[in-house]
């Protein structure tokens, strides 16, 4: 459920996004459940500006910021990810009484880290231009374990300034896969960082324990044992958290059939991937398509899943 801000909602999130951007230096910006940004710019880069001076670049900066704010709101949790421009966001919801007046949406740095993935399921090419290169150039760069740490803090501010029934999440039934993963340390074993990379390019494919512990050459027993050390879930938790996370993708931002959504994330049946993305998101991939996807993408003939609706 939204709620519409008033002023002094809308003083207190400016007030919000001051601290943090004076504590971090990483740029914020406040947006309803619509993308209308709702306050000021706080630290925005230059190289965003810009971008968001070019209407086609625009649009897709607000399909980032709607879909960020979309995946905050799974569990009031937040992770964060590459916009379309290839910089790295966070999102975090802001509510109250159980209402969400909107997002933080913050970040605008560079990383080497390459598990942090893209969100949406295309990227702009703008790389020819030159003023946007040399302001690309300027963007700072962050580790995952500062960008994770700085999504931490925004969060606290959020729950100190506004009171929320819902900010105690309680722990995950053991019958769900998460929709996040926010592990409790920076992924330093290259092992793992490797094995991320391996399962996120080979989603589509058929993906067994043993073939992802002979890649990283370790074997599965000790394998299996520092991926869920590290990431704090299983491996097969892991890949089915990953192939969720792109089927919602999919499902809002492409006219593919449930059918071929399914059989492009490694799935034989159709009928079991349905199953599991409704234990993990609590609905029917048709449902989860009815309630975010644009209209014109609602209207596509979801095969194979009427029966499960």
């Amino acid at each position: 459920m939204s709620i519409i801000c008033s002023e002094a909602d809308i003083k207190l999130v400016n007030e919000i996004m001051r601290d943090f951007t004076n504590i971090t230096k990483i740029a914020a910006i406040f947006v309803n459940n619509r993308g209308k940004v709702l306050s000021q710019e706080y630290n925005f880069s230059p190289f965003c500006k810009q971008v968001r001076k070019n209407p086609q670049y625009a649009k897709a900066c607000n399909q980032s910021d709607l879909y960020g704010g979309l995946e905050a709101t799974k569990d009031l949790s937040s992770c964060p990810y590459r916009c379309h421009m290839g910089l790295i966001d966070f999102s975090v919801p802001v509510m109250k009484d159980d209402a969400i007046l909107g997002f933080i949406m913050a970040g605008q740095a560079k990383t080497e880290d390459t598990t942090i993935k893209p969100l949406l399921p295309y990227s702009t090419d703008w790389k020819q231009d030159t003023t946007l290169r040399n302001l690309y150039n300027q963007l700072p760069v962050l580790t995952a374990e500062q960008l994770y740490s700085a999504s931490k803090v925004l969060r606290i501010l959020v729950n100190n300034y506004f009171s929320n029934t819902s900010n105690d999440v309680e722990e995950f039934p053991p019958h769900r896969v998460p929709e996040f993963v926010e592990t409790r340390q920076p992924i330093n074993r290259p092992e793992i960082r490797k094995a991320i990379i391996y399962i996120e390019k080979t989603i589509g494919n058929r993906i067994s324990l043993s073939t992802i512990a002979a890649h990283v050459h370790l074997s599965e027993s000790y394998f299996s044992k520092i991926f869920k050390d590290d990431m704090g879930l299983s491996v097969v938790q892991y890949i089915t958290l990953i192939r969720m996370q792109e089927a919602k993708k999919l499902l809002v931002y492409s006219q593919l059939s449930v059918n071929k959504i399914s059989k492009s994330l490694g799935y034989t049946r159709t009928s079991y991937f349905c199953k599991i993305f409704k234990l993990t998101t609590q609905k029917t991939p048709y449902s989860y398509r009815q309630k975010y996807a644009p209209p014109e993408n609602k209207r596509v003939a979801n095969t194979s899943e009427n029966t499960l609706v």
